[in-house]
């Protein structure tokens, strides 16, 4: 009974936290502006994504989709990572004054990810669901599942990027050098992964293409979310090497389940490592 009211304590005073940074991170004018930007390009892919050929008005999902993949891929982690790294080490004589209370340092940082994951998934679905209402009243529902998947991936590279970033926060405490590391992980990923990965490939050139491209994707999330929305649509011709290679392993069920856990397990691991070093450090 004793143990059971402990437990009930200890979620309490975690949903405390929880509720108050999720309460922070609505009152971010840059998160409502993160929704807005999200609902603008999803209204205006969908009205002028025919400009080109003369048609100006709303299309279907399908297009949307596909348009919006890179700036969600884009866009999400670097908000989630800015997030959490500004959470904690940007705020370091709230976070002194916090842990100053009753209130362990574990019911801390899992009030901290429950609570911006939250913020942000709410500043993407608003911007993402305002813009897929008004383009389904207007162009219909065709291929909304691949916008749907497309939506749930984006929340779930937000809690990843939110995760990792209170792992890097921990790590390196001082302001700087954790924004720092944070961007150097984010253009690593998003910008010169698949340039990497490439220059690897040509230079093990007695190894085989699977040996380099599989585990390639399979460490990178982003790269994972981009292959389970172009499945989702169907546009298998978008895949790129990496998803062929992830396709021809393991098929296209298999390489759905992989990727999904694989997604789990890189939003667990850096909130593993977070509570360690956020435990052991002197704040």
């Amino acid at each position: 009974m004793k143990a059971r009211s402990n437990r009930f304590e200890s979620w309490r005073r975690t949903r405390v936290i929880a509720r108050e940074e999720f309460r922070r991170a609505l009152e971010s004018r840059w998160l409502f502006g993160f929704a807005a930007l999200f609902a603008l390009f999803v209204l205006g892919l969908s009205y002028l994504g025919l400009a080109q050929s003369g048609e100006v008005g709303f299309t279907g999902f399908a297009r949307v989709t596909l348009s919006l993949l890179n700036l969600v891929l884009f866009v999400v982690p670097l908000v989630g990572l800015m997030l959490g790294v500004m959470s904690v080490a940007g705020n370091a004589e709230t976070l002194s004054l916090l842990l100053a209370q009753p209130v362990s340092r574990g019911e801390v940082l899992f009030g901290k990810f429950v609570g911006l994951s939250l913020g942000l998934a709410v500043a993407q679905a608003m911007g993402l669901g305002v813009g897929g209402l008004v383009v389904a009243l207007n162009a219909g529902i065709d291929q909304l599942a691949g916008f749907a998947v497309l939506g749930v991936l984006s929340l779930v590279l937000g809690t990843l990027s939110v995760a990792t970033s209170l792992g890097i926060a921990s790590l390196w405490p001082d302001k700087l050098k954790a924004i720092g590391a944070a961007l150097a992980l984010w253009l690593m990923l998003a910008v010169a992964y698949d340039l990497g990965v490439l220059g690897a490939s040509s230079l093990l050139r007695g190894v085989s293409l699977e040996a380099v491209l599989l585990p390639a994707l399979l460490l990178n999330p982003i790269d994972l979310a981009r292959v389970l929305v172009t499945m989702a649509v169907g546009q298998g011709a978008l895949f790129g090497p990496t998803a062929a290679v992830l396709m021809r392993t393991v098929g296209s069920t298999g390489g759905i389940v992989l990727a999904c856990a694989l997604l789990a397990i890189e939003t667990v691991l850096p909130l593993a490592i977070a509570s360690r070093a956020f435990r052991r450090r002197d704040w």
